[in-house]
Protein backbone atom coordinates (compact mmCIF):
# COMPACT_ATOMS: atom_id res chain seq x y z
CA UNK A 1 0.00 0.00 0.00
CA UNK A 2 1.33 3.24 -1.02
CA UNK A 3 2.54 5.54 1.82
CA UNK A 4 1.26 9.37 2.11
CA UNK A 5 4.16 12.10 2.62
CA UNK A 6 3.01 12.38 6.55
CA UNK A 7 3.58 8.37 7.02
CA UNK A 8 6.31 8.51 4.69
CA UNK A 9 8.08 11.40 6.86
CA UNK A 10 6.53 10.02 9.93
CA UNK A 11 8.04 6.65 9.27
CA UNK A 12 11.89 8.38 8.51
CA UNK A 13 11.68 10.83 12.11
CA UNK A 14 10.82 7.16 13.78
CA UNK A 15 14.15 5.45 12.33
CA UNK A 16 16.29 8.13 13.06
CA UNK A 17 14.69 7.90 16.81
CA UNK A 18 15.34 4.48 16.77
CA UNK A 19 18.88 4.79 15.55
CA UNK A 20 19.59 7.58 18.11
CA UNK A 21 19.93 9.97 15.41
CA UNK A 22 17.86 12.35 18.16
CA UNK A 23 18.45 10.82 21.41
CA UNK A 24 16.11 10.51 24.65
CA UNK A 25 15.97 14.24 25.38
CA UNK A 26 16.54 15.55 22.53
CA UNK A 27 14.50 17.92 20.59
CA UNK A 28 13.41 17.30 17.16
CA UNK A 29 13.94 20.34 14.75
CA UNK A 30 11.21 23.11 14.22
CA UNK A 31 8.46 22.62 11.84
CA UNK A 32 10.05 25.09 9.81
CA UNK A 33 13.07 23.19 9.46
CA UNK A 34 10.97 19.72 8.56
CA UNK A 35 8.86 21.30 6.19
CA UNK A 36 11.97 22.39 4.23
CA UNK A 37 14.53 19.35 4.65
CA UNK A 38 10.81 17.50 3.40
CA UNK A 39 9.55 19.56 0.49
CA UNK A 40 5.89 19.70 2.78
CA UNK A 41 3.64 21.81 4.40
CA UNK A 42 3.06 22.19 8.01
CA UNK A 43 0.23 20.84 7.59
CA UNK A 44 1.78 17.17 6.35
CA UNK A 45 4.67 17.97 8.96
CA UNK A 46 2.15 17.64 11.99
CA UNK A 47 0.42 14.82 11.09
CA UNK A 48 4.08 13.10 10.77
CA UNK A 49 4.30 14.42 14.33
CA UNK A 50 1.57 13.36 15.35
CA UNK A 51 1.93 9.63 14.76
CA UNK A 52 5.09 9.99 16.93
CA UNK A 53 3.14 11.24 19.60
CA UNK A 54 0.66 8.38 19.17
CA UNK A 55 3.55 5.92 18.94
CA UNK A 56 4.52 7.30 22.58
CA UNK A 57 8.19 8.46 21.18
CA UNK A 58 7.95 12.67 21.41
CA UNK A 59 5.50 14.98 23.46
CA UNK A 60 4.71 18.57 21.72
CA UNK A 61 4.34 21.89 23.69
CA UNK A 62 3.84 25.40 22.68
CA UNK A 63 6.89 27.05 22.42
CA UNK A 64 8.94 24.32 24.45
CA UNK A 65 9.37 22.23 21.12
CA UNK A 66 9.02 18.78 20.44
CA UNK A 67 11.07 16.20 22.63
CA UNK A 68 11.86 12.63 22.29
CA UNK A 69 11.26 10.67 25.16
CA UNK A 70 11.39 6.92 24.47
CA UNK A 71 13.79 5.62 21.69
CA UNK A 72 11.46 2.82 21.49
CA UNK A 73 7.82 2.48 21.15
CA UNK A 74 6.16 1.80 24.31
CA UNK A 75 4.13 -1.17 25.58
CA UNK A 76 1.03 1.17 26.63
CA UNK A 77 -1.30 -0.25 28.81
CA UNK A 78 -4.86 0.26 27.98
CA UNK A 79 -7.15 0.29 30.83
CA UNK A 80 -11.15 -0.06 29.47
CA UNK A 81 -13.75 0.05 33.00
CA UNK A 82 -17.36 -0.36 32.27
CA UNK A 83 -18.04 0.17 35.80
CA UNK A 84 -16.86 1.14 38.90
CA UNK A 85 -15.56 -2.63 39.75
CA UNK A 86 -12.80 -2.72 37.07
CA UNK A 87 -11.02 1.19 38.21
CA UNK A 88 -9.89 -0.91 41.53
CA UNK A 89 -8.06 -4.45 39.43
CA UNK A 90 -5.74 -4.50 36.39
CA UNK A 91 -6.18 -7.70 33.28
CA UNK A 92 -4.92 -11.20 34.06
CA UNK A 93 -2.41 -11.33 31.24
CA UNK A 94 -0.28 -8.56 33.82
CA UNK A 95 1.79 -9.88 36.43
CA UNK A 96 3.63 -8.02 39.69
CA UNK A 97 7.45 -9.07 40.70
CA UNK A 98 7.65 -8.10 44.57
CA UNK A 99 10.67 -5.82 44.86
CA UNK A 100 10.11 -4.74 48.36
CA UNK A 101 8.61 -6.26 51.60
CA UNK A 102 8.54 -5.08 54.71
CA UNK A 103 6.94 -3.18 57.80
CA UNK A 104 7.06 0.18 58.09
CA UNK A 105 5.51 3.29 60.76
CA UNK A 106 4.31 5.73 58.47
CA UNK A 107 6.53 9.17 57.77
CA UNK A 108 5.75 12.62 57.62
CA UNK A 109 5.74 12.41 53.45
CA UNK A 110 3.96 9.25 53.39
CA UNK A 111 1.22 10.99 55.92
CA UNK A 112 0.50 13.32 53.18
CA UNK A 113 0.09 10.50 50.00
CA UNK A 114 -1.84 8.22 52.24
CA UNK A 115 -3.50 10.58 54.62
CA UNK A 116 -2.76 8.73 57.67
CA UNK A 117 -1.68 9.49 60.98
CA UNK A 118 2.24 9.67 61.67
CA UNK A 119 3.28 6.68 63.19
CA UNK A 120 0.49 4.44 61.51
CA UNK A 121 1.82 0.63 60.87
CA UNK A 122 1.63 -1.04 57.91
CA UNK A 123 3.25 -3.39 55.83
CA UNK A 124 4.34 -2.19 52.75
CA UNK A 125 5.05 -4.45 48.94
CA UNK A 126 6.38 -2.60 46.22
CA UNK A 127 6.17 -4.14 43.35
CA UNK A 128 6.90 -3.71 39.13
CA UNK A 129 4.09 -4.41 36.95
CA UNK A 130 4.34 -6.25 33.71
CA UNK A 131 2.19 -7.65 30.40
CA UNK A 132 2.77 -11.26 30.74
CA UNK A 133 5.95 -12.18 28.21
CA UNK A 134 6.83 -8.43 28.07
CA UNK A 135 10.38 -7.01 29.69
CA UNK A 136 9.10 -3.24 29.88
CA UNK A 137 7.41 -2.31 33.46
CA UNK A 138 4.24 -0.77 33.11
CA UNK A 139 4.30 0.49 36.48
CA UNK A 140 5.13 0.32 40.13
CA UNK A 141 2.66 0.04 43.10
CA UNK A 142 3.41 0.55 46.41
CA UNK A 143 0.55 -1.71 48.29
CA UNK A 144 0.37 -0.14 52.14
CA UNK A 145 -1.45 -3.72 54.01
CA UNK A 146 -2.72 -3.51 57.88
CA UNK A 147 -0.18 -5.79 59.55
CA UNK A 148 -2.25 -8.04 59.99
CA UNK A 149 -2.80 -9.55 56.61
CA UNK A 150 1.29 -9.01 55.62
CA UNK A 151 0.96 -13.10 55.14
CA UNK A 152 -0.72 -12.50 51.60
CA UNK A 153 2.82 -12.46 50.07
CA UNK A 154 2.54 -15.89 50.56
CA UNK A 155 -0.79 -17.13 49.38
CA UNK A 156 -1.11 -18.85 45.92
CA UNK A 157 -1.57 -17.02 43.20
CA UNK A 158 -0.32 -13.97 44.79
CA UNK A 159 1.81 -12.51 41.61
CA UNK A 160 -1.36 -12.41 39.78
CA UNK A 161 -4.76 -12.08 41.52
CA UNK A 162 -5.27 -8.26 43.24
CA UNK A 163 -4.20 -8.56 46.71
CA UNK A 164 -7.90 -7.25 48.29
CA UNK A 165 -9.27 -10.36 47.07
CA UNK A 166 -6.41 -12.37 48.55
CA UNK A 167 -7.38 -10.49 51.69
CA UNK A 168 -10.66 -11.88 51.18
CA UNK A 169 -10.22 -15.26 50.81
CA UNK A 170 -7.61 -15.19 53.31
CA UNK A 171 -8.82 -13.48 55.81
CA UNK A 172 -12.46 -12.70 55.29
CA UNK A 173 -12.11 -9.41 54.99
CA UNK A 174 -14.23 -7.81 52.15
CA UNK A 175 -14.16 -4.54 50.56
CA UNK A 176 -17.17 -2.62 51.59
CA UNK A 177 -16.32 0.49 49.71
CA UNK A 178 -13.25 2.45 47.62
CA UNK A 179 -12.39 5.65 46.12
CA UNK A 180 -9.69 6.48 43.48
CA UNK A 181 -7.81 9.61 42.99
CA UNK A 182 -5.87 10.56 39.88
CA UNK A 183 -2.70 13.20 39.87
CA UNK A 184 0.18 14.10 38.08
CA UNK A 185 3.57 13.93 39.65
CA UNK A 186 7.29 13.21 38.73
CA UNK A 187 9.44 10.26 39.53
CA UNK A 188 12.25 10.33 41.87
CA UNK A 189 15.66 8.87 40.55
CA UNK A 190 15.25 5.54 42.08
CA UNK A 191 11.94 4.58 40.99
CA UNK A 192 12.25 6.12 37.37
CA UNK A 193 15.35 3.64 37.22
CA UNK A 194 13.43 0.83 38.22
CA UNK A 195 10.78 2.14 35.21
CA UNK A 196 13.74 2.85 32.89
CA UNK A 197 12.82 6.09 32.58
CA UNK A 198 14.59 9.56 32.91
CA UNK A 199 14.28 10.56 36.83
CA UNK A 200 11.96 13.79 37.04
CA UNK A 201 10.07 12.47 33.96
CA UNK A 202 6.20 12.59 34.23
CA UNK A 203 4.03 10.15 35.52
CA UNK A 204 0.04 9.40 36.51
CA UNK A 205 -0.35 8.42 40.17
CA UNK A 206 -3.68 6.74 41.12
CA UNK A 207 -4.09 5.79 44.80
CA UNK A 208 -6.82 3.27 45.62
CA UNK A 209 -8.05 3.19 48.68
CA UNK A 210 -10.11 0.10 50.29
CA UNK A 211 -12.51 0.35 53.34
CA UNK A 212 -13.88 -2.33 55.71
CA UNK A 213 -17.68 -2.09 56.67
CA UNK A 214 -16.44 0.65 59.73
CA UNK A 215 -15.05 2.71 56.95
CA UNK A 216 -11.69 1.93 57.76
CA UNK A 217 -8.94 1.66 54.96
CA UNK A 218 -6.94 -1.68 55.37
CA UNK A 219 -5.38 -1.27 52.09
CA UNK A 220 -3.84 2.06 50.27
CA UNK A 221 -2.29 1.18 46.77
CA UNK A 222 0.24 4.25 45.28
CA UNK A 223 0.65 3.02 41.76
CA UNK A 224 3.11 5.10 39.56
CA UNK A 225 2.55 4.89 35.57
CA UNK A 226 5.24 6.76 33.41
CA UNK A 227 4.10 9.28 30.84
CA UNK A 228 2.81 7.15 27.61
CA UNK A 229 2.18 3.86 29.45
CA UNK A 230 -1.33 3.98 30.34
CA UNK A 231 -4.84 4.92 29.05
CA UNK A 232 -7.74 5.04 30.78
CA UNK A 233 -11.50 4.93 28.91
CA UNK A 234 -14.29 5.09 30.93
CA UNK A 235 -17.85 3.46 29.29
CA UNK A 236 -21.29 4.84 30.28
CA UNK A 237 -24.30 3.87 29.52
CA UNK A 238 -27.82 4.86 29.81
CA UNK A 239 -29.83 2.57 31.69
CA UNK A 240 -33.62 2.47 32.74
CA UNK A 241 -34.91 2.48 35.92
CA UNK A 242 -38.16 1.94 37.32
CA UNK A 243 -39.69 4.72 39.26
Amino acid sequence: MKQTLYQKIGAILTDRIFSGAYPLGTYLPTEAMLCEEFGASHHSVRDALKILVEKGLITRRAGAGTKVIAASEPTVFAHVAGDLRHLFSYPQNTIRENVIEGHLACDEDLSEVLDCPIGTPWFRIGALRRLNGNSQPLCWTDFYLLPRYSEVVKLKGHFITPVHEQIEIGYGQRVDSATVSISLTRLEKGMAKALEVEPNSPALRIIRRYFDAQKNAFEITVSYHPEGRYNCELNFHRELRPR
